[in-house]
């Protein structure tokens, strides 16, 4: 199997993870907030339908530019919007949201090549410095996803012992 698939394969067992995490949760453990610093799980969930197509349009864009400057910072505007919009929007339609992500992920993955992932590039915060695409997927998408399906697990944990 090549590593493009390999990565797909990854990146959808953690979509798929998250989404069946979620899909039996009330919608109260959904949108309740751990505290003030911490998101909801209805916040993760919006976070992962934009970071989805996020840094899969990175991953595209880098590679078809031979390289380029990537990546972006925790107070980018796209990102915090998806945040702030969770309670004005219904699960379901996230849910959706994110599957429509994945989807559109898949297509952009099957037009890549194992070679692709050799495309360096520097990443827009110098402590990343230049990194081969593999890192882009790596960090950014597969762990990532992987990282917001364990917090998810940890709201849960948290709700059942604050909320009783």
């Amino acid at each position: 199997m090549s590593q493009v698939r390999q990565y797909q394969e990854e990146m959808n067992r953690h979509i798929d993870e998250i989404v069946r995490k979620v899909e039996s949760l009330s919608e109260e453990m959904i949108r309740w907030k751990p505290s003030e610093d911490e998101w909801s799980i209805m916040e993760i969930l919006c976070h992962v339908e934009e970071v989805i197509r996020y840094w899969v349009n990175e991953l595209v864009r880098v590679i078809q530019a031979g390289g380029t400057e990537w990546g972006r910072g925790l107070q980018d505007k796209a990102r915090l919007a998806a945040v702030r919009q969770a309670y004005h929007r219904s699960i379901d339609d996230v849910i959706h949201g994110i599957q429509k992500a994945r989807d559109y992920a898949n297509e952009q993955f099957s037009s890549l090549k194992d070679e692709d992932l050799s495309v360096e590039a520097p990443h827009r915060n110098p402590k990343f410095g230049v990194k081969p695409m593999t890192f882009l997927i790596e960090h950014f998408i597969t762990e990532h996803l992987y990282n917001h399906g364990k917090q998810i697990e940890r709201n849960i944990a948290k709700y059942h012992q604050f909320v009783k």
